[in-house]
């Protein structure tokens, strides 16, 4: 009966769950919508551009800072046309990053902490407004090179460099996607939306009318091929598994930690250079992975996110970003973890309740533990999927905790179901 209830809630609740952490079509205001996108691609160009305008509090390249300065007026005007737009109750998670950055930009701070504000922002933005983040399917290398060369290299040059036909006419100068500092601190989302939308005040126009989304997508990821040498194959691929979503929406540097875990998890030295070039041929060459694999590779980065959001104090958000997680991508998977080892699914819930319950009594310290045994049940889960785990062990004791697990999920929901209809 219980497992019938949770069956029934999560069928309910599934359009809306989803929505939170898959790429969808935007449902909102077209105009609204269009604000959204472009308030994103100015925080994306910002949250990574600041940092080579501003040092130790010091303006080191004047062009730069007054280039940021007018995107973050640019970007308060635009989140004061957007408030009406933005769901009630998610209006202040978003105002408070932006305002953070607007002061800091304005007052030449620290551009790690522009570059948090901004990573706090965009997420937000994109669950209040629906918007597309990540690639619907696997973009295509060979397709993308034919686009590249029809499209692009007239101005980029046919090896990124920035030094086409067009390129000496051009100021701005195009961008250099060999520049491999640049490149690894940027993920191929900012590519997408500068594809979709074009720069302002730069020869770069918009795409969206002569290619279709996943044309655009498959753009976006091509672009790693120039950080590798140009290369457009490769004797062994990485062996590390990484969503569709992370590697759109992730850069290279904030991928690489996970990268390193999984290369130690099989005995593969790699060093920080070495992590990133993977995650460059993962955009290059994208794998094909099963759904469970996808699933699990974004509950592993969601769980990343969950540790990172602990570190800056942002405690609420952390719960949300894990129990919207396991909603959406986890629980799916449940019926077949019950039919091979239920015990993962047990250890999972339980250690899902008490990283909440240690957040909520701001112990966190006990949350980041928590996380790293959730981190490793999601590794665990894996194996099971993967045929790699040992068979179900269900007796009286199995059963029971089975329905204890039952009803801390059904709480779970409960408690999830009432704070979105508050703030929805």
């Amino acid at each position: 009966m219980l497992r019938f209830l949770r069956v029934a809630l999560l069928t309910l609740l599934s359009s809306l769950a989803t929505r939170s952490a898959s790429a969808v079509e935007p449902t909102g205001d077209s105009t609204s919508n269009a604000d959204a996108s472009r308030l994103v691609f100015l925080l994306q160009y910002v949250g990574s551009d600041y940092g080579a305008a501003v040092t130790d509090g010091k303006i080191v390249d004047e062009s730069e800072y007054q280039e940021n300065r007018d995107f973050a007026g640019q970007i308060a005007d635009l989140l004061s046309r957007l408030r009406p737009s933005i769901p009630p109750g998610k209006a202040a998670p978003i105002e408070e990053p932006i305002r953070r950055l607007v002061e800091l930009v304005d007052a030449r701070g620290d551009p790690r902490l522009v570059r948090d504000a901004a990573e706090s922002a965009i997420p937000r933005l994109v669950a209040a407004f629906d918007l597309r983040a990540f690639p619907r399917e696997r973009p295509d290398p060979v397709r993308a090179h034919a686009l590249y060369a029809e499209n692009c290299a007239v101005c980029h040059g046919n090896g990124g460099g920035g030094d086409g036909p067009r390129a000496k006419e051009l100021d701005p100068p195009p961008a250099r996607f060999t520049e491999r500092t640049r490149m690894s601190e940027t993920a191929p989302y900012v590519f997408y939306n500068a594809i979709t939308l074009g720069v302002t005040n730069t020869a770069m126009a918009s795409f969206a009318d002569s290619l279709s989304d996943q044309e655009r997508w498959s753009l976006a990821f091509y672009l790693w091929t120039f950080p590798l040498g140009g290369d457009t194959a490769r004797a062994l691929p990485p062996t590390a598994v990484v969503s569709l979503r992370d590697l759109a929406t992730r850069s290279s540097r904030e991928l690489a930690p996970e990268i390193l875990r999984q290369a130690a998890a099989i005995g593969q030295p790699l060093d920080a250079e070495g992590a990133e070039r993977w995650v460059a041929e993962l955009r290059a060459h994208p794998p094909v992975l099963s759904d469970a694999q996808e699933r699990l590779a974004r509950v592993r980065q969601d769980l990343a996110q969950s540790v990172r959001l602990i570190h800056r104090g942002e405690l609420e958000q952390a719960v949300d970003v894990v129990t919207t997680s396991y909603l959406s991508e986890f629980e799916p998977l449940e019926p077949v973890l019950d039919e091979r080892d239920t015990r993962v699914r047990q250890r999972f819930e339980r250690g899902l309740v008490e990283f909440r319950s240690a957040l909520r009594h701001g112990d966190q310290a006990h949350a980041l533990i928590i996380a790293q045994d959730l981190d490793t049940t999601v590794d665990r889960a894996a194996d099971v999927l993967a045929g790699r785990g040992a068979a179900r062990e269900v007796g009286p004791v199995g059963i029971s905790l089975a329905a204890a697990a039952a009803v801390v999920t059904l709480f779970l929901l409960w408690r999830w179901i009432g704070k979105r209809l508050v703030v929805g």
